[in-house]
């Protein structure tokens, strides 16, 4: 009983594995000339920016998402654009003019619009890959910049309303990026990728390096 059991498990392996592999091939042969929109779900670990004067920023992990459009000019080389964003806790030590050290915290919000390429290294549907990016990305630090601002104006439901906005530090910066993964079709216009990624921020005072694993949920179109 055992032993019938033990064949017929193995022979159901054998036939998931065999349907699995055999569209994964003709899945792949449909790859090229064809566009895919991906929906990322990224994992930031925790890292550390360390800026100048010994200032730095410990950032708290966090998951962010984003969209993208690709489209596959064959079986191995895919091009497109990435736009992702992000808003991560923050604990900072800052250093003042005159040497003392003190402690700020507050939340980073982040997005970033990049071209990306991407090769895979075989034609079949489950295969390893790597990608590299250049783009911007945006950084508010919600550090207040300078006084606040009021403005008034009428509002047809709450009648005359004002409201005071406080500018927040800012700044845009080039990024580069670099990932290496796995992909697997699992249907005709679905599959899924998982990667690890590094990105490079190109500032002009510093050059953060920011870590993520990427889960990306592709729909072929």
């Amino acid at each position: 009983m055992k032993l019938t059991f033990r064949k017929s498990g193995i022979a159901v392996v054998a036939v998931l594995a065999g349907a699995l592999m055999l569209p994964s091939t003709v899945m792949a042969q449909q790859r090229a000339n064809t566009l895919e929109f991906i929906l990322p779900i990224v994992y930031s670990p925790s890292s550390t920016v360390n800026g100048q004067g010994g200032s730095s920023a410990d950032l708290v992990s966090d998951i962010s998402s984003g969209f993208g459009i690709m489209y596959n000019l064959n079986n191995h080389l895919q091009l497109g654009g990435m736009f992702t964003w992000n808003t991560r806790s923050y604990n900072a030590t800052i250093v003042q003019d005159n040497g003392v050290r003190r402690q700020a915290s507050g939340t980073l919000e982040s997005s970033t619009i990049s071209f990306n390429a991407t090769y895979y290294f075989m034609p079949s549907g489950v295969t390893p890959f790597v990608s590299a990016g250049i783009g911007s990305t945006f950084l508010d630090t919600n550090i207040p910049n300078g006084g606040g601002q009021t403005a008034c104006w009428w509002d047809p439901w709450y009648g005359y309303i004002c409201d005071t906005y406080t500018p927040t530090k800012t700044q845009t910066a080039v990024n580069y990026s670099a990932g290496v993964g796995m992909r697997f079709d699992v249907g005709r216009g679905f599959a899924v990728q998982g990667s690890y990624n590094k990105m490079w921020l190109d500032y002009s005072k510093s050059r953060p390096e920011i870590d993520g694993w990427k889960l990306d949920l592709v729909f072929r179109m």
